[in-house]
């Protein structure tokens, strides 16, 4: 995909797990979590991402997780959930 692969600390000090600037010069922010299940980790992602998002003037985000899918709206901006699966294959269901 691209050599250009880090994680990103927001202001507030929440992590996102990868960044990667992709060959067209666009950004990817991605979190990578077992299961959205649980209230407190579903809140820790997506609030991560969030600011991130904020930060970096990104419209979009994806959460990689073991086999959940969804969409998430935030405050006008989109979080994909896709499962591991999905995502290392690039396949999307849109």
């Amino acid at each position: 995909m691209t050599p250009d692969i880090c994680y990103y600390k927001t202001r507030s000090g929440a992590e996102v797990d990868f960044i990667a600037r992709l060959p067209n010069r666009s950004r990817l922010l991605v979190q990578a979590c077992e299961s959205l299940a649980e209230p407190a980790t579903r809140k820790r992602e997506v609030l991560a991402l969030r600011e991130a998002m904020a930060e970096l003037r990104l419209r979009s985000g994806t959460i990689v997780t073991r086999g959940h899918e969804e969409r998430i709206e935030v405050e006008g901006k989109k979080i994909t959930v896709l499962p591991a699966w999905r995502f290392l294959l690039g396949v999307s269901r849109e």
